[in-house]
């Protein structure tokens, strides 16, 4: 899937906006034409070849273009559009970066944005260059402490031990030669060496095809791990197997797993090992936040804390969001059901400071329908036996006594507010059956002194919220250890993709439009007079929301006549709702609203040029009360404002981005 045409424009103004006019040119070239080479470069920019060796110099130290050397000698350069877009989610990869790791993480990982891939020894020099302890009259720094001015200090075993932090968590990465080509160019270069030494050439009959693609992702994978080996000589990550929780201490702003951090020069990182931020992986921990949000949107505080550390735990074995058909086999998908995480394993992983025993509401078991719950997994195990005509581990009747036990949670709500929707297919959480008996704020007291196997208990009670809701935030796989979860990624995206769908919808038609696009996802296509009877909704008023919504783009119209006459009084005329195109749609839609966004605040930065100039000056910066004049000042902060509503603007809409193409 090739990105909207309204992408190519909005990566060529980030480009632009963070890489200058000289490499935005070279780049927006390579999106347009596709794969050049230096000489037709220099014929479609009009630029010397000086000045193409820098922007490409930019451009591949970034990523932001590949470059592959065929046999004869060429080279040729094509743009990587995917690390353009990931300009964008700068700024969230280094507020989720400092909320695990710290100040010192943050500082890292800020390098690394600004040089693209550097050497440790290299990011190490720059940390202590812009760090550099500045002794004046208003303060000290010593070990790392604050001066007067605000400015950290690191040692050298710091930062080797946040870069293994780092890379064990896969947020950064060793870069390999391979990275700097072009999938297509990897794919093409393994199919002509097979071919060649395999195969004399050609293959022939369906059977050598097969065997061929076969072969070939076999070694798109193998080269695709093949990156430089950066654990030092008698490196261990823990003990066990698994990093502990980590926690935040108040000493600028670091973050230790469970022990004080010891400079004893050990598991040392070799100085010429050349690093990346590993944008996929990131990807995954974004992923990980919005459902997070999710859960605690329909759920509650308490069941999403738990939920945070289940996905934290899968994503230790999940690389990338999106698999690759070329690279990745369907069977052994990363998002399979083949991760599963116990619930002893996730309550020996969540941390003591979570009260798991609050956000459960306790009622009695005549005002609790656990009937959706049942239902949801007696279907699943039935799907399951008919398939593979085996007894499943998590049969019926070997469901335990904690499985039956009654739950409910006080923080349900219901998204649709339609009372009479005669296709409400789910019973509501609204409908007096949940009762509401406990409240999140208290989930990060400290617990009372509770049992290990009370402790699972409310942790597995958490879990089943999450099964039961129509998000099906996770699947319960088998009764191992107190109940084997796993989490359905491309399901409960799809889920999230329609919430965000009906939305938009609501927002932009209101009630009557929401409730015809539920008809028709419902029932597929329909004629308008069969609409209006099912939707309850008047003729006339269902006729014009459904014309608005059509010149909208999203409901279509498909003519089928009943004679060949095609005579207008002989057509029938059926209604029906696309979601996936609607879903590409508003994508586009989405990446035209970013780029106009950037591009009104390049508008109103050029109107003022002058003063953004003048604040930017080392003697003006944190004096501006004191230097600039009170008109300026003014000037400056409502210019200022209109940045940052522009930009939270289009942190917002990446939000839609990753729903609808990255997750």
């Amino acid at each position: 899937m090739s990105r909207p045409k309204h992408a190519v424009e909005l990566c060529s103004l980030l480009v632009d906006d963070i890489y200058g006019e000289l490499s935005s040119r070279i780049f927006a070239t390579l999106l347009r034409r596709g794969r050049l080479s230096m000489v037709a470069l220099k014929r479609l920019t009009q630029l010397t070849t000086r000045q193409l060796k820098l922007g490409l110099t930019v451009l591949v130290r970034q990523n932001l273009v590949y470059h592959n050397s065929e046999e004869r000698g060429d080279t040729t350069y094509e743009a990587n559009i995917d690390a353009a877009y990931a300009l964008v989610r700068s700024g969230k990869i280094l507020e989720i970066v400092g909320e695990q790791f710290g100040s010192v993480a943050t500082d890292i990982m800020e390098q690394l944005v600004l040089l693209g891939h550097a050497k440790v020894s290299n990011i190490v020099a720059e940390l202590n260059k812009s760090h550099e302890v500045q002794t004046n009259g208003n303060g000290n720094a010593i070990n790392g402490a604050t001066n007067g001015n605000g400015i950290h200090s690191y040692s050298s075993g710091q930062l080797n031990h946040t870069l293994i932090q780092l890379l064990e968590e896969g947020f950064i990465q060793p870069v390999g030669q391979n990275m700097f080509r072009s999938p297509t160019d990897s794919y093409n270069a393994v199919e002509k060496a097979l071919l060649q030494d395999s195969y004399g050439g050609a293959t022939r009959g369906t059977k050598q095809k097969d065997e061929l693609r076969s072969r070939i992702r076999v070694r798109l994978q193998e080269l695709r791990a093949e990156v430089p080996n950066w654990k030092p000589v008698g490196y261990s990550r823990h003990m066990n197997g698994s990093a502990p929780k980590r926690r935040r201490l108040s000493h600028n702003g670091s973050v230790t797993n469970n022990h004080d951090f010891v400079d004893d020069g050990s598991n040392k990182l070799d100085e010429n090992l050349v690093l990346r931020i590993n944008h996929e992986k990131c990807t995954v921990f974004m992923r990980n936040r919005r459902l997070v949000e999710l859960a605690n949107s329909r759920i509650g505080e308490t069941t999403s804390y738990i939920y945070a550390e289940l996905l934290r735990l899968l994503s230790e074995r999940i690389p990338r969001c999106r698999r690759d058909p070329k690279i990745d086999d369907a069977v052994n998908d990363a998002d399979g059901p083949s991760i599963v995480i116990t619930t002893q394993e996730l309550t020996d992983a969540l941390s003591k400071t979570i009260n798991v025993s609050t956000g459960i509401g306790k009622a009695i078991s005549q005002n609790i329908d656990t009937s959706m719950l049942d239902k949801l997994q007696n279907g699943r195990k039935r799907k399951a036996r008919d398939e593979a005509e085996v007894e499943d581990d998590a049969s019926p009747n070997e469901e335990s006594e904690e499985d039956r036990k009654p739950f409910a949670n006080g923080n349900g709500h219901a998204m649709d507010v339609d009372e009479d929707d005669p296709f409400e297919d789910q019973p509501r959480a609204s409908n007096g059956k949940r009762a509401a008996t406990s409240h999140d704020h208290e989930s990060r007291a400290p617990p009372p002194t509770e049992s290990r196997q009370a402790r699972m208990m409310h942790v597995m009670n958490h879990l089943q919220l999450l099964a039961a809701d129509d998000c099906h935030l996770v699947r319960k796989c088998s009764t191992r250890q107190m109940g084997e979860w796993t989490v359905d990624f491309e399901r409960v995206i799809e889920r999230l993709r329609e919430l965000e769908i009906d939305s938009i919808i609501y927002e932009n038609f209101g009630k009557n439009g929401h409730r015809l696009i539920r008809v028709l996802k419902k029932m597929g296509k329909l004629e308008e007079t069969h609409i209006s009877k099912v939707a309850l909704v008047k003729k006339a008023d269902s006729r014009t929301k459904l014309v608005e919504m059509q010149l909208h783009g999203m409901v279509d119209i498909q003519e089928v006549p009943r004679d060949p006459g095609r005579i207008i009084m002989r057509t029938t005329f059926l209604w029906f709702f696309d979601q996936d195109r609607v879903a590409s749609l508003l994508l586009d839609r989405t990446y035209k609203a970013m780029s106009r966004c950037l591009q009104r605040l390049d508008v109103e930065k050029r109107r003022k040029a002058d003063l953004i100039a003048l604040s930017e000056r080392i003697d003006v910066q944190g004096h501006e009360e004191d230097m600039l004049r009170c008109e300026q000042l003014n000037q400056l902060r409502e210019i200022r404002a209109k940045e940052e509503d522009l930009l939270g603007q289009i942190g917002r809409l990446d939000e839609l981005v990753g729903v609808f193409y990255d997750y």
